[in-house]
């Protein structure tokens, strides 16, 4: 490969050919070796703006948080202290159910985000199904019915804790289960 300026360019990528004959310019003949991004269009101004104003108001999942919240919607069916089940407490009132779901749903997206990034979901069948459901719940708006709510909570607590877990001990996780 040639390295030669022309124009005040420096053409690293190509290789320079000169032809003998008077008057003639060179020919760059592209470099195999070296990679070419295709050309990518800039971004809509809408899409850069509507990610720099997530960007803005992003907050790191709070685990401590999400997992004592597990402990409230999944009561004494399942636990992940170290200790054994736990007494579950009461459900809380309405609107402490959508502040439930939305401590869930970030936690979701940002297991989702790890298993599909790390290939855990062709990797491991239960993820897959594991990272379906996730996807599938995460969008859902809590039902108005504060028994139906109670459903939807539960089932994103059971998908939060078995990825988490699974994820954990694949390795691809750490740190998120306590025992």
């Amino acid at each position: 490969m040639v390295r030669a300026e022309f124009g005040g360019v420096l053409m690293a990528s190509t290789t320079v050919h000169w032809d003998e004959r008077p008057g003639s310019a060179p020919v760059r003949v592209k470099d195999p070796s070296v990679p070419t991004n295709p050309c990518i269009s800039p971004p809509d101004v809408q899409d850069v703006r509507r990610v720099l104003s997530r960007l803005r108001t992003w907050e790191p999942v709070d685990w401590d948080e999400v997992y004592d919240d597990l402990d409230t919607v999944l009561g004494d069916e399942v636990s992940h202290h170290a200790a054994g089940t736990s007494v579950g407490s009461p459900l809380p009132e309405y609107d402490a159910l959508e502040g439930l779901a939305e401590r869930f749903r970030p936690a979701l997206i940002q297991l989702v985000t790890r298993g599909l990034r790390n290939g855990a979901h062709r990797k491991h069948r239960d993820i897959a199904v594991l990272i379906e459901q996730a996807q599938g719940l995460i969008p859902e708006e809590l039902p108005a019915d504060a028994w139906q709510a109670v459903v939807l909570l539960r089932k994103l607590a059971r998908v939060t804790l078995g990825l988490a877990e699974r994820l954990e001990d694949t390795g691809i996780a750490k740190g998120l289960v306590e025992c």
